[in-house]
């Protein structure tokens, strides 16, 4: 799905009011789907405007200048925190290490991964590309904000992978230009089959697509992207390995998928940096920003598993 960056009109808090707690309610209680993905797709339709590049800066929207924006993001954060148990969270940098690499074993959702590779059909492939297209467009401006106020062994952990996302300098490379010559193969499948993206119109999906944009967007959640980004970056290889096996059997030709493919090394390489450059220096500072990284990690846990379950059945409806 491609969005323009389009300003996003102040609305009075009030009359989000009833959405927002019907979206992300007390515990206990059931979230209202439709609620919750009217908010989150404005939501990220504001990330996006805000992230534009200079041509677009008169339609960029300042940032807490939306009162309902802003009440949207307070009611999601503090609902994405009820669902996370804080005594199963680690307690030191000590404990952090093998609490971490459990939570990202266990995100590598093996069984989707084996459905990619063995069984989805070109259109069910294509939509779950366009899926990872909410998230992974705007991957190598994320990278650069969450390199904001970082200082040492951290900050150029991050710069060597945000110079990877550069292509080292070739512009032919560079990351986000070779996932979109991938997302336009696949949106013109889906367009050549007659299938829209409606599927990729829920909550699940766009709680996946604003999560690091929310974490990255607003400097007191930096931890939280750390956190998010490096369970991302150690457990994503297995599904572009997934993803290029899948494609070879469908004969999706090479060059679609070289983003997928050098991927599947790629993340290897960066999960393993970033844990030692930049979670081992950052753990043992303060059991708060212990907290924080550890909140990141365990939130997009939460909120990817989701996504996949989600997009998995929605490729599963698609006509065979």
């Amino acid at each position: 799905m491609s969005v323009t960056a389009t300003a996003v009109t102040a609305v009075p808090v009030d009359s989000w009011s009833d959405s927002i707690s019907r979206a992300f309610p007390r515990a206990g209680e059931t979230p209202d789907a439709a609620a919750r993905e009217s908010l989150l797709s404005r939501l990220h339709r504001h990330y996006v405007a805000y992230m534009a590049g200079p041509a677009d800066f008169a339609h960029i929207p300042r940032l807490n200048t939306d009162p309902a924006i802003t009440a949207i993001e307070e009611a999601w954060l503090a609902w994405e925190d009820s669902q996370v148990d804080p005594l199963q969270l680690p307690s030191s940098g000590a404990e952090f290490r093998t609490w971490f690499l459990d939570v990202a074993d266990r995100h590598t959702q093996p069984e989707f991964c084996d459905y990619l590779a063995n069984e989805a059909t070109l259109e069910q492939m294509a939509l779950f590309f366009m899926g990872e297209e909410l998230v992974d467009s705007k991957f190598d401006d994320l990278m650069a904000m969450v390199q904001i106020g970082t200082q040492g062994h951290t900050k150029l952990t991050i710069a060597e992978n945000y110079w990877d996302e550069m292509g080292e300098g070739d512009i032919d490379q560079v990351h986000t230009r070779m996932f979109e010559h991938s997302a336009v193969y696949m949106r013109a499948r889906l367009a050549d089959a007659g299938i829209g993206q409606e599927a990729l119109f829920c909550p699940e999906a766009f709680e996946n697509a604003c999560l690091l944009l929310m974490y990255g967007i607003h400097r007191h959640l930096n931890p939280r992207a750390l956190g998010a980004m490096g369970v991302l970056e150690q457990s994503a290889s297995p599904r572009f390995q997934a993803m290029v096996d899948g494609c070879n059997r469908l004969h999706v030709p090479a060059d679609v998928i070289d983003y997928q493919r050098i991927h599947v090394h790629v993340d290897a390489d960066h999960g393993a940096e970033w844990f030692e450059g930049v979670f081992v220096p950052l753990v043992d500072k303060s059991p708060e920003l212990l907290r924080e990284i550890s909140l990141g990690v365990a939130t997009r846990v939460r909120v990817a598993n989701a996504y996949y379950r989600r997009i998995w059945e929605a490729m599963l409806r698609l006509p065979h």
